[in-house]
């Protein structure tokens, strides 16, 4: 990495123990030698699917904090761009390249028979528990939701819907031996603001949102829940009629507190320097990830990358494009910008207050960072 100023610099060096852990993880090992299974590169990649469309809307929120400063229109000249008009351009070329990437996540998903709403009962998914009166939906934040505003079907808006609850979720590479750090489901019809992110905005009294079919904790098939009292069908059924052990699609629990803090980041009592911050960490830590990945590749020569558990999906493509020199040249003007605001900074005391935010801020996303990958035996 390059282009390195103070303040990224000081965050890059403050934690590198719990950087390493995160950026050097068995499951980015496993995507550089092949190993990794078709079925876990699915759970990943749709978590990962997620976490991508919400970045749009935080990208939304940053660039609604940025005031352009006021200039003569008459003064000869062009004029010099400030921070605001440098963090403008790399926020709109950041929504350019999730365009981007979403559409790469479908056509490779689709060339390579990957599922991108497939959950495991250990990182991802709503499990369904229970069903009856006062009932109602709990997202993988712990947040309860219920009322007019949720869907009668989920969330009980009448008294009538199930609980849900969700599973647990989901250093520097370069020059480095690969020494990973060690310090099927099926999609679900219906709402897909419910079943991305646990929660369901259908009115009440609208149509019910219930899960298609899906398999129990056997592994077993079944049918749609009843739920709501007239929508047929039947479900795995332990003593007392308790529905239990169907798995949906929707965000793990980390996916979820990923949403939660870039919408925290987004919000109105945060500073655009720490915004700004937020979106290169996020960033840095993916590039060096998958630069570790691809150093697990080796320097064999081997090419038949079909032979590989993922049908070749991570070697042939998404390595390639998450490691390129491109990448990295974005990364490095979000550096840019995020420095260029701190030097703005008058008064040495100012400048560590804003240092020590941005440094809670960059320890969340280390540690998401690393609970956000799955566990590879």
């Amino acid at each position: 990495m390059s282009n390195q100023g103070p303040l990224t610099s000081y965050l890059l060096s403050s934690t590198p123990n719990a950087l390493k852990r995160a950026t050097n993880h068995p499951f980015l090992a496993s995507a550089g030698r092949g190993t990794l299974p078709k079925s876990q590169l699915s759970q990943w990649l749709s978590q990962d699917r997620l976490y991508a469309q919400s970045y749009i809307r935080f990208i939304g929120l940053l660039l609604s904090k940025i005031r352009l400063p006021t200039q003569n229109p008459t003064s000869p000249g062009p004029h010099t761009p400030t921070p605001e008009h440098n963090a403008i351009t790399v926020l709109i070329d950041a929504l350019v390249n999730i365009r981007t990437e979403l559409a790469f996540f479908e056509k490779t998903a689709n060339d390579y028979d990957l599922d991108l709403t497939a959950i495991s009962a250990e990182e991802g998914g709503c499990t369904l528990t229970s069903c009856g009166l006062g009932s109602d939906i709990t997202t993988s934040a712990g947040i309860s939701t219920s009322g007019s505003g949720s869907c009668p079907g989920i969330a009980g808006g009448e008294g009538e819907g199930p609980r849900l609850g969700d599973g647990n979720g989901g250093g520097d590479g370069a020059g480095g031996a690969c020494l990973a750090s060690t310090d099927e489901s099926s999609s679900a019809p219906g709402h897909g603001l419910c079943l991305s992110q646990g929660e369901c905005q259908m009115p009440s009294g609208g149509v019910i949102c219930t899960p298609g079919a899906q398999f129990n904790e056997s592994g077993r098939e079944t049918e749609p829940a009843a739920v709501g009292g007239d929508v047929g069908g039947k479900v795995g059924v332990q003593g007392g009629g308790e529905r239990c052990g169907n798995l949906f699609f929707c965000a793990s629990r980390t996916t979820r507190a990923y949403i939660d803090m870039f919408m925290s980041a987004g919000s109105s009592g945060v500073s655009i320097l720490e915004g700004l911050a937020v979106l290169w960490a996020t960033e840095v830590c993916y590039l060096r990830s998958w630069r570790f990945a691809a150093e697990c590749m080796g320097k064999d020569g081997e090419k038949d990358y079909g032979k590989d558990a993922d049908g070749g999906a991570l070697r042939e493509k998404f390595i390639e494009n998450w490691a390129s020199v491109d990448f990295e040249g974005f990364v490095n003007r979000i550096g840019d910008v995020v420095d260029e605001m701190a030097g703005q900074i008058k008064g040495v005391e100012e400048l560590k207050i804003m240092q020590a935010r941005c440094l809670e801020w960059w320890r969340q996303i280390v540690w998401l960072e690393e609970n956000f990958w799955p566990n590879v035996k």
